[in-house]
């Protein structure tokens, strides 16, 4: 279960890297002529914070916990796990909707963009959802970074 955990969180991690990527995209669009980004980046990363942190609330709601990640090591853990999935999910997504293979520097920005904004998602998530549970009352409730 713990293999399945890390995983799932680290796709929904990306998920939320990529959906904040768009949504940055179409932002930039709509301010055009402004720095691309300087308008990308900060709805990037806000995004991406608000989708991980808001699906690791969802996911402490579950009645059964075993979703809820336990510990520094997993998030760690998760933190890789994005990292991974990023080319994994990244490049046939892009060959289906672009249709030739992307260039290997857009993984490379990507992951570049991942590597600070995940780590503040992280530890974001491990601040909010640990006084979550305490908020809650739920003792018996496996605490997300201890």
């Amino acid at each position: 279960m713990k293999l399945f955990r890390i995983l799932l969180h680290g796709v929904v991690l990306l998920l939320a890297n990529f959906t904040g990527i768009f949504a940055g995209f179409m932002a930039y669009n709509l301010m055009k002529p402004a720095n691309q980004i300087s308008v990308q980046v900060p709805v990037a990363a806000a995004l991406s914070v608000l989708l991980f942190v808001t699906w690791s609330i969802f996911v402490q709601a579950f009645p059964s916990k075993k979703l809820v990640l336990q510990g520094p090591s997993e998030f760690a853990w998760v933190f890789l796990a994005a990292l991974v999935w990023n080319p994994v999910i990244f490049v046939p997504v892009h060959y289906v909707t672009q249709g030739y293979l992307t260039a290997p520097g857009n993984i490379v920005a990507s992951m570049a963009f991942q590597l600070p904004v995940n780590a503040i998602t992280l530890a974001l998530t491990c601040a909010i959802t640990r006084k979550w549970v305490r908020l809650a009352g739920e003792g018996d409730t496996p605490q997300p970074c201890r």
